[in-house]
């Protein structure tokens, strides 16, 4: 078991350091001068000072030795150009737990409503209640999620006034953003939830089960439910990192002061190191639920960890 954790634990570390070399070469080739908007009509020497206090005087290749070393020894993520005197770990520790809070109530009205409306799905297949929401679910899949919060906007914000369209700190400010941000997500874990229940439910167990004389009820609860969910589990890892970057568009219609907020600002505003830092935090996020999903599936079944340890 040490060695399968060791493993996993390798490879994220590899892949981690490949995703903060190409992310700082790409950000640093990109076009756009990244203290353009910072200097505007500044003097030359005031430029050439801006531009030695962050490093831009430097070749690219030394700038990224340094900004390696930096990261690897201290954890230090790097200074923000437009924002003076706050770093890339200043925004995370004050901003994340405002795009964890949107992020993990939109995740429980995923999994909730989507594994509800796949097992009635599946259970009435063919019937008029798997079709409509089959349908309802193609159009959720399809729609982005800034479509849906266009819609909210208009339709419950400024048509009919129910609730603020900006706004953050109370309990009505959640509904819009929390409501864009689950649709999609509701429909993906509705069609996952719907077709592992209609695989389980064709398995020698459960015919087993109907023939013994089990009640419909007991089938579903104690057979269907639980091994329809082994697929859900398998996206929850990569769900639980994905609240703090799966907002980015919701966030900055919405006026949301979270991660996804900053990172888009700091895209147009070519604040490349505020890019490079947020784009590692979100990496090592996802890479860690992957590896903390794999550990926990080996745990369970020993089978998977004897699969991957042959790799």
């Amino acid at each position: 078991m040490l060695r399968f954790i060791g493993k996993r634990l390798v490879y994220a570390i590899i892949t981690l350091f490949l995703i903060a070399t190409a992310t700082f070469f790409l950000v640093a080739g990109a076009p756009g001068d990244p203290i353009a908007a910072k200097v505007g009509q500044m003097p030359e020497q005031a430029q050439e000072i801006i531009s030695a206090k962050y490093g831009l005087d430097k070749p690219v290749f030394e700038r990224y030795l340094i900004y390696m070393k930096r990261l690897i020894t201290t954890g230090d993520f790097g200074e923000s150009i437009i924002y003076t005197g706050k770093t890339a770990n200043d925004v995370i520790k004050e901003n994340t737990l405002i795009s964890a809070k949107i992020g993990l109530i939109a995740l429980v009205f995923q999994i909730t409503i989507g594994i509800c409306l796949g097992m009635v799905s599946a259970l009435n297949r063919g019937k008029a209640m798997d079709n409509t929401i089959r349908v309802l679910v193609v159009l959720a899949i399809c729609i982005p999620s800034f479509v849906f919060a266009a819609l909210l906007q208009y339709f419950l914000a400024f048509k009919w006034k129910l609730v603020p369209v900006f706004g953050w700190g109370e309990l009505k400010h959640y509904i819009l953003p929390v409501t864009a941000y689950a649709l999609g997500g509701i429909a993906s874990y509705t069609k996952y939830m719907r077709n592992s229940t209609l695989s389980v439910l064709s398995e020698d167990y459960v015919i087993t089960a109907k023939a013994k004389g089990c009640s419909k009820d007991r089938v579903v609860r104690k057979h269907i439910f639980r091994n329809s969910l082994i697929p859900i589990v398998t996206m929850i890892g990569p769900a639980l990192a994905g609240i703090f970057g799966g907002s980015f568009v919701i966030e900055k219609m919405f006026s949301i002061p979270g991660l996804g907020f900053y990172y888009m600002k700091s895209v147009s505003d070519n604040d490349y190191t505020m890019v490079i830092g947020l784009t590692i935090f979100f990496a090592i996020l996802f890479i860690g639920a992957l590896v903390v999903v794999d550990i926990m599936y080996g745990i369970v079944d020993p089978r998977i960890r004897v699969a991957k340890g042959k790799k």
